[in-house]
Formats: C-alpha cells, sequence, structure tokens
C-alpha cells in the first residue's frame, strides 16, 4: 500500500476515535496496512505519525491507565485540528474565494470554509462569473461514523443501488480519490465493495460487538484488482454478466478468468461466460476490446444499455 493511503486511514480514524487508542488497536483497525513484522509495523507507524505532525496535524499522546497501564494512546482532538474564527484583510479574503471556489472538497465544505471567514459579504469579481473548478477533491462526511463503526463492530445499514443493504464492515480503503467499504453484505451473504460516495442518505449502525472480522483480513488483498469488480452507480440488476464470446477469442477470456467462469460452451466453439459487471464503464470497455466478437446475453438491462451505448457512440462517428 501507498504511504499516502495509509497515511489518509490513519489520520481518519485517529479523527472518529472517541478515546485515546493505542497502537496494537490503530494496526488492528488498518488490519493489513502496516507490515505483519512488529518491528517494521512500528517504524511504519512512527514514519506516519511524524509525517503528519510535520504537516501540522495536532496528534495528542497521553500514558494510559487501567488495564492498558503504560501503554500510549494517541487521538486528534477536534477542538484543535478544527479551523477556529479567523480574522482576514479584504486581500487575504479576495484570495481565499478564489481558491475555495477553485477547488472543490466535498460538497459544502467549501461553502462553510465561505462562512468561516464570513466571505458570504464579500463582492464578486464583477463580472458574475464564477472561477472555473480546477481540482474535485471529494470527501464524505460518513467516513468518520463508517470509522466507528468499523471499530465498534456494529452492522451498518444504508441503500446503494436503490437496494437496501445491512453490512458488516471489515474495512475503509482510500483509491485513486475514492474511499471503499469493503465488508459482508448481509443482505446477498457475500463480500462486497461499495464506494462510500454511492451510498444514498444517511448510514444506520445497530448494536456494538454484533459481529467478528474474519481471523487474517487483509482488506488490500481483497479489494478487487478487476475494475469490472469495482462499483458504479449505473444499476443493471445483476453483479455478474453472461457474455457470447466468439471461438477466436475463448482463449483469451479463459486466460482472464479460468475454466470456472464457462457458462456453456456451444457447437461452433463459441463459449458463454460469466463476467463480473458490477462497474458497467468498466464492462463497456472491456466489451469494446472484442468489437464484434462478443455479445451481452444477460441481464437484459445491461443487454439494452450496451445496445443504446454502441448506437450513441455509432451516431457520433
Amino acid at each position: 500500500m501507498h504511504q499516502l493511503e495509509r497515511v489518509t486511514n490513519l489520520l481518519t480514524l485517529l479523527l472518529s476515535a472517541r478515546r485515546h487508542v493505542t497502537f496494537d488497536e490503530i494496526r488492528n483497525e488498518l488490519r493489513g496496512q502496516y507490515p505483519d513484522n512488529l518491528v517494521a509495523a512500528r517504524a511504519a507507524f512512527e514514519r506516519d505519525k511524524s509525517l503528519l505532525r510535520d504537516e501540522g496535524v495536532p496528534i495528542d499522546s497521553v500514558v494510559l491507565g487501567g488495564d492498558q497501564a503504560g501503554m500510549t494512546g494517541y487521538r486528534i482532538l477536534r477542538s484543535e485540528y478544527e479551523l477556529g474564527d479567523i480574522d482576514l484583510e479584504p486581500d487575504e479574503a479576495a484570495a481565499l474565494r478564489v481558491a475555495v471556489s477553485t477547488i472543490r472538497m466535498g460538497q459544502s465544505w467549501g461553502l462553510e470554509a465561505l462562512w468561516k471567514v464570513d466571505l458570504e459579504s464579500m463582492p464578486d469579481r464583477g463580472d458574475g462569473v464564477s472561477p472555473v473548478i480546477g481540482a474535485n477533491l471529494p470527501v464524505d462526511p460518513r467516513l468518520p461514523f463508517l470509522h466507528r463503526s468499523l471499530a465498534t463492530r456494529c452492522v451498518v445499514s444504508f441503500e446503494y443501488n436503490g437496494k437496501s443493504r445491512e453490512v458488516q464492515p471489515y474495512g475503509l480503503l482510500a483509491r485513486d480519490g475514492w474511499w471503499y467499504l469493503v465488508g459482508h453484505d448481509r443482505s446477498i451473504d457475500a463480500l462486497r465493495t461499495f464506494r462510500v460516495d454511492r451510498i444514498s442518505g444517511e448510514v444506520e449502525s445497530g448494536v456494538g460487538g454484533a459481529f467478528e472480522v474474519p481471523t487474517g483480513f487483509d482488506v488490500t488483498a481483497v479489494f478487487p484488482a478487476d475494475p469490472k469488480l469495482l462499483p458504479d452507480n449505473v444499476d443493471v440488476g445483476a453483479e455478474v454478466a453472461e457474455v457470447l464470446v466468439d471461438a477466436s477469442d475463448v482463449g483469451v477470456v479463459l486466460s482472464q478468468y479460468g475454466p470456472e467462469a464457462v457458462v456453456s460452451e456451444r457447437d461452433d466453439g463459441s463459449t458463454v461466460f460469466a463476467i463480473p459487471c458490477s462497474n458497467v464503464r468498466a464492462f463497456d470497455q472491456w466489451l469494446l476490446g472484442f468489437v464484434e466478437r462478443a455479445e451481452v446475453l444477460a441481464p437484459p438491462l445491461l443487454r439494452e444499455h450496451v445496445i443504446d451505448w454502441l448506437e450513441s457512440m455509432g451516431a457520433r462517428a
């Protein structure tokens, strides 16, 4: 795992912690993100902690008592981390308005930052045109809640792609600018990955200690390597598609998915395969590589989507 991802996960964990947590607890919550060797894991943690402190993050550390006597606990106090009231000069406020307008962090945080420095009363540039967004840095306010549910072993419930989900959270991971929740989906009795920003509405949690994370679970190891397994916001009614592949390309698909993906074989040598389609956009790109040598048979919604997609491309050609 890249250090930036691990440090981001550590920052979120320490921000959401309601009490000081020990290194062992941090290592357990971020299972698979630190080396298995204890000495190497401790060294990596110290580097991460130093990096955060060098960036001005106030990590509070205390020596614990009770059954954790002598251990050091860590936590980021929001009162020290979050920005207090500031007094800016007019030109400084104007510069900050431009920065907030051109870099979007989440859906409302930029606006709240403007309120914090009282920029709503500032005049605009005079032309009524807002600066063009130069970067989009997604931040989801449900992350601390999900981290707490993960730490306390609470089952979470939410809406995803129009369906009610009841999930045992096993891990949270930041990849390619997005946050993913990995856990056991009780509604289908299977391990699934959910992109946090695709969750609809609020997340609800049950009582603590409702489940145990499987021994040796490594969120980085189970995170899908195939982009077609990563969820998006297009619901086609199934997570696996049946695709008829021409005989000339059967060997290619077998090398990708193995014989266990074979659904049926036809007399002309063509073969029907079960192909992941949780991420419909990634599935589209995979299918396009076969041109006319592959055909989607099921589910019907995916077949309709592919037909519409190909016709729209033909209309633009």
